[in-house]
């Protein structure tokens, strides 16, 4: 096995930003996936209607985009992780926000339901569930900072240093922005 060895010299408390973009960029860069047709039987995929973020809109530069994908009726999962830890770097270390709005561009969202990491249950659900531990002796340790709710006008994601939050978005596959803006006028005309 022949490795690979990066080196980099760094003012004191700058290495971070270089390990953390440059790291998201050599082990999880953006893959394709493909598969083989075999002869004339033809596989039965579903096809990708997705096409792409806003080309104004770029993701802050302490947020990855860890998982996007498409199911059946419009939902896609969405996984958004924070890079950086608290106290790692200046610019970095803090809240960041994500506007799903943005990142489908042309298409009406539905509904966001935050989930599980795992996706197999929704948080609310989840936290109520969640044990509640009893720590005896002192508990110095600062409470964990996690994003706020999102709201449902706005459509924006806050994630603090280090969380990892997955949604699974409902999006009309049938209507875009333009499409629902144009029903809702027409609708306000008739009344």
């Amino acid at each position: 096995i022949q490795g690979k060895l990066y080196l980099r010299i760094d003012q004191k408390g700058e290495g971070a930003k270089w390990r953390r973009t440059v790291g998201q960029e050599l082990y999880s860069p953006l893959m394709l996936a493909f598969t083989e047709q075999d002869g004339d039987n033809l596989l039965h995929f579903a096809a990708s209607t997705f096409s792409g973020t806003d080309s104004s809109y770029n993701l802050p530069n302490n947020i990855a985009l860890l998982t996007l994908q498409e199911f059946k009726n419009g939902k896609v999962l969405v996984r958004l992780a924070h890079l950086y830890e608290i106290g790692e770097d200046n610019n970095y270390s803090v809240m960041a926000s994500v506007e799903l709005k943005k990142l489908f561009p042309n298409k009406k969202i539905n509904k966001v339901t935050e989930m599980s990491l795992s996706a197999n249950q929704e948080r609310v659900e989840m936290e109520k569930r969640k044990l509640d531990w009893k720590v005896e002796g002192s508990t110095d340790e600062p409470k964990v900072v996690r994003g706020g709710p999102v709201d449902p006008t706005n459509l924006v994601v806050e994630l603090a240093p280090m969380e990892i939050r997955t949604f699974f978005i409902d999006l009309n596959p049938l209507q875009t922005v333009s499409e629902a803006e144009n029903h809702m006028a027409n609708y306000q005309s008739i009344q």
